[in-house]
């Protein structure tokens, strides 16, 4: 390459420390989504006398919607994307996530014999770390924003 010519410029990575703080402002987002889908959850069951099933799927759809938009907003500073894109590649990324934690929870009840409870916390925090997040990297990319 000749002196003169134009130099290409690439968007620098971001820093490990602002790398590690959306991170943790997702982690973040996904307390407030877990507490508002428990929350949901008992007014729908203890005060409205909704049936179990019903108050869990309203209460999954809030705690989905808050995990969006959370993220979305606040971890990963997406608000300049394409909405539609980001709704279409969350709701396929939850999906799969979806299906893992329940195939990985059921693997640890029935095969491992884990409590529920250490086997859900277990299988969440594998498949948030394992998959979602680094799925919502790419869901959340806006043109322009370097590439982590």
């Amino acid at each position: 390459m000749s002196p003169d010519a134009p130099r290409h410029n690439p968007t620098p990575k971001p820093s490990l420390v602002s790398r590690f703080m959306r991170f943790v402002r997702s982690s973040l987002v996904g307390l407030v989504a877990t507490a508002a889908d428990f929350t949901v959850l008992e007014v729908c069951m203890r005060l409205l006398h909704l049936e179990a099933g019903t108050s869990k799927i309203l209460a999954f759809l809030v705690g989905l919607s808050v995990q969006f938009f959370g993220n979305r907003s606040f971890a990963f500073h997406a608000t300049g994307g394409s909405m539609r894109r980001q709704v279409l590649l969350f709701c396929c990324v939850e999906s799969v996530a979806l299906t893992l934690n329940w195939a990985l929870f059921r693997l640890l009840v029935n095969r491992a014999e884990l409590p529920i409870e250490i086997a859900n916390f277990l299988v969440t925090f594998v498949v948030y770390v394992g998959f979602s997040y680094p799925a919502w990297r790419i869901v959340f990319r806006v043109r322009g924003q370097p590439k982590s």
